[in-house]
């Protein structure tokens, strides 16, 4: 563990008092950030199980010292609320993969701490919602577009609220017209941390909805 550990930091693995050099590496004149990629890391190298035990004891830590950060599918993410967190944990593990890896890539892109990139946080969060929404409906091709798709998600027996829809559909827009993020704009240059959070949390809250309703209308 301290090889791989030390690797990834792009240290040399073949020197002794290994855990005491990785000690001064992490602590000593380092980028606070460092703290960070280093739970990254050591998550990264554990099988499923310690990794889950792991994760609650960082967190707990985090919560401990009031960081504002949490450990999110691996990533150590500036999101502390719990509400948002089981919302994208749950969204980044639904059995449709394309939607799983949208939401891990939103999440990978926002909790980046050298070089975040929130214009696409923004596009992966709002494509996991296009996906599940082409799923249930069955749509692909030119069609699989997340306003043609949700538009017939009654046809499939998932009612919701016109409110609802016009405001994904919104959403939708936000991240597609001429020039939205998805377009490449110029509006949206440089995205805001607080939007790239909110589209995160809310395209996960609703992927799990969606998921939740498709579900119960599966087993009747």
């Amino acid at each position: 563990m301290e090889d791989l550990l030390l690797d990834k930091f792009g240290a040399d693995i073949d020197q002794t008092g290994k855990t005491k050099y990785l000690k001064e590496l992490i602590l000593k004149d380092t980028p606070w950030y460092i703290i960070y990629d280093f739970i990254e890391n050591h998550l990264s190298v554990l099988d499923e199980d310690a990794r889950a035990v792991r994760t609650k004891q960082y967190n707990d830590l985090l919560e401990q010292e009031k960081s504002g950060y949490r450990v999110i599918n691996g990533e150590v993410a500036p999101i502390s609320n719990e509400l948002e967190i089981n919302a994208i944990e749950n969204a980044a593990s639904t059995p449709y993969d394309s939607v799983n890896k949208h939401i891990q890539k939103a999440l990978e892109h926002y909790s980046d701490r050298e070089n975040p990139d929130y214009e696409n946080s923004i596009k992966e969060s709002i494509s996991a919602v296009e996906a599940i929404c082409c799923i249930i409906t069955s749509t692909s091709g030119k069609g699989a577009t997340l306003g043609f798709a949700i538009k017939r998600l009654k046809e499939k027996g998932v009612y919701i609220h016109p409110a609802m829809e016009s405001a994904f559909n919104s959403l939708y827009g936000y991240t597609s017209d001429e020039q939205g993020i998805r377009h490449g704009g110029i509006d949206f240059k440089e995205a805001p941390a607080e939007d790239a959070k909110y589209m995160l949390v809310s395209c996960s809250a609703f992927v799990n909805y969606l998921i939740e309703k498709w579900s119960r209308i599966e087993k009747q």
